[in-house]
């Protein structure tokens, strides 16, 4: 008959074989149950990575539309210019036509006369 310590030593194989296969069994067990929230954050980071690729084109969307409206406010700027020397030219103008008016309305004054 076997002493205690080798019994000792067959109960702890024994015991140590149950937790192997105990730790197997755990492991596929979480792992098959974490299958499903992995493909979850798969999509998730896809998605995310969906929406980065969005964000880029907003930001590069943006950036060209504040080009554009420093563009147009430059412009801007020349039509203001331009249209103060064309409405200071056509009061020239209408200056020049008034004081010929006059210079017709005298002129027809001293004819009839």
């Amino acid at each position: 008959m076997p002493d205690n310590r080798e019994l000792i030593e067959v109960l702890r194989a024994v015991i140590h074989e149950e937790i192997q296969s105990v730790r197997q069994d755990v492991r596929a067990i979480v792992q098959e149950e974490l299958r499903p929230v992995n493909e979850h954050i798969g999509h998730l980071e896809q998605g995310q990575h969906r929406l980065e690729q969005r964000l880029d084109g907003l930001e590069q969307g943006q950036h060209r539309l504040e080009q554009g409206q420093r563009e147009m406010t430059k412009d801007i700027k020349y039509l203001q210019k331009d249209v103060s020397t064309i409405k200071k030219e056509v009061r020239a103008i209408w200056d020049d036509i008034k004081r010929l008016d006059d210079r017709l309305s005298v002129q027809e004054k001293k004819a009839v006369r």
